[in-house]
């Protein structure tokens, strides 16, 4: 007898839920108890591999890449068996209704994708500890509701954003706790020691870094976000143990081109929530402390990509460990926290489900919207063809990474108004063929008004991380904002340097100073052996013009490799995108010979980088990524609290990263003979307090400016928090000037805009050179606190100390802020080299 076809559908459809009873939950799956113990990162992997090879039909597997360590970067694709079979039909049609992809979308049966991130800070583990019942729960379908909200909807689920600092936490934590929690706050388990697992191998907190994509987790996830594009996009995460549970709608300041609808829907998402907290008696908040607007977080950056963001924040992180007594006496377990995270997860699909039609539609809206109807003054942002061609390439392989299209302006076009972001004011702007035009009209033309827009407008000044970013700033670019639509008309190639090919060895070869790429063409052959000379003036040989800071490699100096010395130039310059210039005489046609003795020899240097309890390890982690993967150097991690057992005089460079010192006296002299003797310490942000204002170090602490009568008024005590801005700064650039005549300021114009996050002031120096400072009246873009900015006038930004035969590097400011502050690579190369 022949069944039916809807009968062997029906058939069909109900066959993995039948199966779903011979699935092991995480209970039965794991040798511990989820919530009692944590759960080990490769057992959290095997879970969601055998939770996929059982669960065919709902659930599929993903490895979208690798961490530092490792381990496996993954996600997991949930839905209803129909919408599996035909889950590349419904990615594809996603990316046709944000116009990303050839064809016309389909309609006619919308399907919301919700992504859900886990535990993006290692050691708020809580996310990924409820992974695996979340996942067992969408992958067996026994709960008609959830069966029914898959029915219109797809989850994508990342169990462990950053699973080598969720290791580092949870072997840790298994390793100095007993078989049972011990719940007083003041136990070992509740200390979590240096570094902690809240960031990836190199330190960095994965959460600040969606945008600038720096780090290989960030890189690889935006590679697979980008071929998603889902529409609601939730990162989970911990706060303070005291801090119940925090979620949507967020705090202000929320940037100006979050939609109205991005913001309605958020609420609609929190009330959901609400309603579950609410029957269960849990505590919770919204609209403070989060907000949105720094665009490079978990939730701002699905927000710029068409996406209603959201944190989501459970009490607990590190110091709960799996169970701790809270300020008011109660107990706050790990199996508590999972709960809550479970509820929101399965809350945000829910309401994602029932408003799935909605959530389609506004999403394709805002893809529209943006392609058509670009929002702010600024439509179009053009990078001068004069800028250094390894620095355009820099950027756009960040614009390719989030497809963003750009190109070349193909013909010349006058009369435009702009923002000129040298000038740092409205000018009139001429464009010429190759200028890069970078559109707002596209489909990501939201993306990239954020992250070009000159100074993006503050609703609220409280906020939670740096206020401006712009990346012609970030990457050193000559560069306007223009208010006029301009489209490029032509395919941009990226540079590569010309091949040099050779019918003789060269008596010398000199390379022009302008960006890193020639930062990382020292490093190399300086590793390599070989002997490097650069000049303090500048200087004409065939048809080049050199500035001060060329590099020269002379064949004379590198007698004894003379034989390999072309082939290392060569290959390095390769490498490195570099123009080499082979000189066949050093007869110079301006400027000095090349055997003046204002060619100074480099030397190849031995670096230390100072680690430990009193480091930031943020910062200490900027430093170790940009030797191992922006360098390409050697560099040596030292304790901080072994320096008097150090053999110091094994390096000849000291790097004190940001962090809060206490260095003793005894170590203070220790460094201070040690510089004398020929050493250079390089101190940045945190640091320079270490050294300022004691016995021969040159910096000093500028005084606080006497505050006015109304100043020392009594206030209210509900106002405390607003008017402590005053004195803050949480990330402002500012336009400095530079002496590029000192070596620190080769390769440089007369500015530099730096990153700047903290409020510190220092006196220009009598005894020491300034070589980056403000003035009077500077330009700045971002939050600076009323009573900071006056200070900060007059202050050096970097300044170099001679003392006895070394020196000591102060940067006021971090130049390699979560590494995407491309020029202030180049400035922190200089104080390496030169």
């Amino acid at each position: 007898m022949r069944l039916p076809v809807t009968l062997l559908l029906s058939a069909f459809l109900a066959l993995p839920f039948a199966l779903s009873a011979q699935i092991k939950s995480p209970d039965a799956f794991f040798p511990h108890q989820p919530g009692v113990q944590y759960t080990r990162h490769d057992q959290l992997t095997d879970y969601f591999e055998y939770l996929a090879a059982n669960a065919t039909q709902t659930m599929r597997l993903e490895r979208y890449g690798m961490t530092n360590e490792d381990r496996p970067l993954q996600v997991a694709y949930f839905s209803a068996p129909e919408n599996m079979a035909r889950l590349e039909q419904i990615r594809v049609n996603n990316l046709r209704l944000a116009g990303v992809a050839d064809g016309t979308p389909d309609l006619s049966n919308p399907i919301a994708i919700v992504w859900l991130s886990m535990s993006v800070h290692g050691n708020e583990a809580s996310g990924s500890e409820c992974s695996p019942e979340l996942a067992y729960r969408l992958a067996t379908q026994t709960d008609p509701q959830i069966r029914e909200w898959l029915k219109n909807t797809v989850v994508v689920l990342d169990p462990s954003l950053n699973p080598d600092g969720y290791s580092r936490y949870t072997n840790w934590f298994r390793g100095v706790s007993g078989p049972g929690p011990n719940v007083n706050p003041e136990a070992r388990e509740h200390r979590e020691p240096w570094p902690s697992g809240r960031t990836n191998h190199y330190y960095f907190d994965l959460n600040r870094d969606w945008a600038w994509a720096t780090q290989a987790e960030s890189r690889q996830r935006i590679v697979l976000y980008q071929k998603w594009l889902p529409q609601v996009h939730a990162d989970l995460h911990e706060q303070y143990v005291d801090n119940p549970y925090y979620f949507a709608p967020a705090a202000e300041p929320m940037h100006d081109y979050i939609t109205p609808w991005q913001r309605e829907f958020q609420t609609q998402i929190g009330q959901n929530h609400a309603r579950y907290f609410d029957a269960n008696g849990w505590l919770y908040f919204t609209k403070e402390v989060f907000d949105l607007f720094y665009p490079s977080y978990g939730d701002t950056y699905p927000m710029f990509n068409g996406a209603i963001g959201m944190t989501y924040e459970q009490a607990g992180n590190s110091s709960a460990g799996r169970a701790i007594i809270t300020g008011i006496g109660d107990t706050l377990t790990l199996a508590d926290r999972m709960e809550h995270h479970l509820t929101t997860s399965l809350s945000t699909i829910e309401i994602a489900s029932k408003n799935a039609r909605a959530v389609v539609e506004n999403f394709r809206n805002y893809y529209s919207r943006s392609a058509t109807q670009p929002q702010g003054a600024y439509v179009s942002f053009v990078i001068r063809a004069g800028n250094d061609p390894n620095k355009v390439n820099a950027l756009c392989q960040l614009l390719d990474l989030h497809h963003v299209r750009y190109g070349l302006a193909g013909a010349s076009s006058g009369n435009l108004r702009g923002w000129d972001y040298v000038s740092s004011q409205e000018a009139s702007v001429t464009i010429q063929p190759n200028d890069l035009v970078i559109s707002a009209y596209q489909p990501h033309g939201t993306f990239v008004q954020v992250l070009f827009e000159p100074s993006p407008r503050l609703s609220d000044s409280l906020t939670y991380d740096i206020t401006a970013w712009a990346l012609p700033y970030a990457y050193g670019l000559d560069a306007v904002a223009l208010k006029s639509r301009l489209e490029p008309k032509k395919a941009y190639e990226p540079y590569k340097a010309p091949e040099v090919r050779l019918a003789a060895s060269p008596y010398a070869w000199c390379v022009h100073r302008r960006s890193l790429a020639e930062a990382k063409f020292l490093a190399d052959i300086l590793d390599k052996g070989v002997k490097v000379r650069y000049s303090m003036k500048p200087f004409a040989l065939a048809d080049q013009q050199f500035e001060a800071g060329a590099l020269v490699i002379n064949r004379a100096d590198n007698h004894a490799m003379a034989g390999e010395l072309d082939g290392i130039v060569l290959e390095a310059a390769r490498k490195s995108n570099v123009n080499v210039h082979a000189m066949f005489s050093g007869f110079a046609g301006a400027g000095r010979d090349l055997g003046s003795d204002s060619y100074v020899p480099l030397f190849r240097p031995n670096i230390a980088l100072v680690y430990g309890e009193e480091v930031d390890d943020n910062s200490f982690g900027h430093a170790w990524f940009f030797f191992d993967h922006d360098l390409k150097y050697p560099v040596t991690a030292l304790p901080l609290d072994k320096l008097g057992r150090v053999k110091l005089n094994d390096y000849n460079i000291l790097i004190f990263p940001n962090g809060y010192y206490n260095l003793p006296e005894a170590t203070l002299k220790q460094l201070q003979d040690w510089v004398r003797g020929g050493g250079r310490i390089i101190a940045y942000e945190g640091a320079v307090k270490a050294f300022a204002d004691k016995d021969g170090f040159a910096l000093k602490s500028k005084a606080d400016p006497k505050k006015d009568t109304t100043e020392t008024k009594p206030k209210p005590y509900q106002s405390r928090e607003r008017d402590g801005i005053s004195d803050q700064l949480p990330g402002a650039i500012v336009k400095t000037k530079v002496d590029n005549t000192h070596p620190l300021g080769f390769g440089l114009p007369d500015y530099y805009f730096s990153l700047k996050t903290t409020a510190s002031a220092f006196e220009l120096p009598d005894k020491a050179t300034t070589v980056v400072w403000l003035g009077d009246n500077y330009t700045s873009s971002g939050f600076i606190g009323s009573r900071v900015r006056p200070r900060l006038n007059n202050t050096p930004v970097v300044a170099v100390q001679r003392m006895g035969e070394g020196q000591i590097v102060y940067f006021v400011d971090n130049p390699l802020y979560r590494c995407f502050w491309e020029q202030g690579k180049v400035l922190f190369s200089n104080a390496l080299f030169f």
